[in-house]
């Protein structure tokens, strides 16, 4: 069976089918990682992950040969994927070439001999799965047989997009937050007032409000005391897209908050005094743990093509420009993908003016800020 398996026809594929198989392999479909990105220092490691029943990481590089611009796996190329490979941290246990190379005898001489030299060196353990082995290792795990030989000619039709609002990749967001300044100035002269039998309270317009508060009707006062309003909260909606042209199933995402962020929620209070709409409920597809968002389609529905969902997500950035990143990974049957999308934290700032008054005007200085904070009508109990 294994003589119908067709080699990858370009190195990403075979780093994708190299993921698949050692997933199953190791036992580990959904903690087995590609190495960063493309461009990227990967230490000569593409592939890696713990297997199931070890304590410490194997990685695997992933070598396109034959029909790729290379021909041939080289003495020189495996001395230098190994000396990269050291330097991958945390230190390796084993060291895999998985190679769409057909098998060479002097090549599988070769590697067995740095192997034993790596171990020696008290080093990692080296390994070389040839095509022909690899092709060997697809036959025996069923998943990767049917991922591979039986949608082989679907496979690369998959692909899957996340967006923010407006279909972008990143998104502003503008926290309201309050900037409290101390202003310097000078003290005015005190002038003597007639006493022309004004009540006390005239002028004092603090004062006065102050008072008014007291004297509303207590239902007023108890509402007013429970609408919590936070203006530092920010909303943004986060769109899945099945940009493919194959159908999408048994798929779920998470997405991380990788960026400093004071909290992430998927929803508000909508009922009165702030309490959870029940009937919101029922239709919740996210769930939040930490900084991670989970979204599950209702009853496991799949995605066409073209078809996208969307939720909406809740933050509280910190009252400063910067840039929040939001990592997201879809697992979906067959198919799985990652990325990252971004929040642009740009606040809009309200200014409350303290003034110190000084004497003299060499005790004038420029305005000093003195704390940024959440714009919100409440203090928090911790406070």
């Amino acid at each position: 069976m294994k003589k119908s398996i067709q080699k990858p026809e370009n190195w990403q594929d075979f780093e994708t089918l190299c993921k698949k198989l050692w997933g199953e392999i190791w036992d580990i479909p959904l903690k087995i990682k590609k190495n960063g990105r493309s461009g990227q220092s990967q230490s000569g490691v593409d592939v890696y992950g713990i297997p199931k029943g070890e304590n410490s990481y194997w990685g695997i590089q992933c070598k396109g040969k034959d029909n790729y611009t290379n021909a041939r796996l080289t003495k020189n190329e495996i001395e230098n994927e190994i000396a990269k490979a050291k330097t991958f941290n945390p230190k390796l246990d084993v060291f895999i070439f998985a190679t769409t190379m057909n098998k060479d005898v002097e090549i599988e001489e070769f590697v067995r001999l740095k192997d034993i030299e790596s171990r020696e060196n008290n080093s990692f353990e080296i390994l070389l799965y040839c095509w022909e082995d690899i092709a060997d290792l697809i036959d025996e795990n069923i998943d990767t047989y049917n991922f591979w030989v039986a949608n082989k000619s679907h496979k690369t039709k998959f692909d899957f997009e996340v967006y923010l609002n407006d279909f972008e990749n990143d998104f502003i967001i503008k926290p309201k937050c309050i900037r409290k300044i101390k202003r310097y100035k000078l003290k005015e002269p005190k002038i003597e007032k007639l006493d022309i039998g004004f009540s006390p309270l005239f002028g004092n317009t603090e004062l006065m409000r102050k008072l008014s508060m007291i004297t509303q009707p207590p239902q007023f006062k108890a509402y007013v005391s429970h609408q919590k309003v936070n203006e530092a909260i920010c909303s943004f909606e986060i769109i899945m897209k099945n940009v493919g042209s194959v159908v999408i199933e048994d798929w779920k995402l998470r997405f991380r908050v990788v960026g400093e962020h004071k909290e992430i929620m998927d929803q508000l209070g909508t009922g009165p005094m702030g309490m959870i709409d029940i009937g919101y409920l029922k239709h919740k597809r996210t769930y939040v743990k930490e900084n991670t968002i989970s979204f599950t389609p209702k009853d496991n529905e799949p995605l066409i093509q073209k078809d996208n969902r969307y939720f909406k997500a809740y933050i509280i950035p910190l009252c400063e420009e910067y840039t929040i990143p939001i990592e997201w990974e879809l697992l979906a049957r067959d198919y799985d993908k990652s990325g990252t999308i971004f929040l642009k934290v740009q606040p809009e700032y309200e200014d409350k003016i303290i003034y110190e008054y000084v004497d003299t005007e060499d005790d004038l200085k420029g305005d000093e800020i003195i704390s940024i904070e959440e714009k919100k009508n409440y203090i928090d109990d911790d406070e």
